[in-house]
């Protein structure tokens, strides 16, 4: 019986991005080998909970279902990259959110239905604390990459592993739909109902290798 599990929650979009999203991956480990991250699944981290007691989850599962479906789906756009510097000099790329005044409003509702007081940049990480040779080595090829992709969040995700075990690997736990029909955030963006998928004219990736 596990004493201690960390839980991650997150927003897990649609397999056409996760697809997109790894071919960044693939075409990034080309240039400057493995890298932290490279396996993982797209996805938005939101709330990162560690040692927390199995039972006392459960416990709050009844409450934290009832106040995210209150929440609407909300439809959001991969724009571009950008990146984060960390102590070290290591740094961070990742796929970026765009900023939609609906889309802040949103999240700001998550992360007041989830209690999250600390800033929240949503983005979907590429490469995770790279050196910064490697940084300068990858950036130039994604600085001015022009991705711009849709896609509708319907649920976040939440997965788990053992606290004190060194080789566990996040695994499912939970998912809490986003049932609000009354009114999807986002939808300013749609023209006539329709979502414009930009991928088939994307400029090839990393076109000077």
């Amino acid at each position: 019986m596990k004493i201690y599990e960390d839980h991650l929650m997150l927003l897990s979009p649609p397999e056409i991005i996760r697809a997109e999203i790894a071919r960044y991956k693939k075409a990034s480990a080309r240039l400057i080998g493995d890298y932290q991250s490279m396996n993982s699944p797209a996805h938005i981290s939101i709330l990162h909970k560690e040692r927390q007691k199995p039972f006392m989850t459960d416990r709050n599962i009844e409450l934290i279902e009832t106040e995210l479906g209150s929440l609407p789906p909300v439809l959001l756009h991969i724009d571009g990259f950008g990146n984060f510097t960390h102590l070290h000099s290591k740094f961070t790329i990742y796929a970026n959110i765009r900023p939609t005044p609906a889309v802040e409003d949103w999240f700001g509702q998550l992360k007041k239905k989830l209690k999250i007081k600390k800033a929240l940049t949503p983005h979907i990480t590429i490469t995770r604390n790279i050196a910064e040779k490697d940084f300068n080595t990858l950036w130039p090829h994604l600085r001015h990459k022009k991705l711009v992709e849709p896609f509708w969040i319907n649920a976040l995700t939440v997965v788990k592993r053992d606290t004190f075990d060194p080789y566990a690997k996040w695994e499912f736990f939970k998912a809490f739909e986003f049932k609000n029909q009354q009114g999807f955030i986002g939808t300013e963006n749609i023209e006539a109902g329709r979502i414009e998928i930009a991928g088939h004219d994307q400029i090839s990736l990393f076109e000077t290798i």
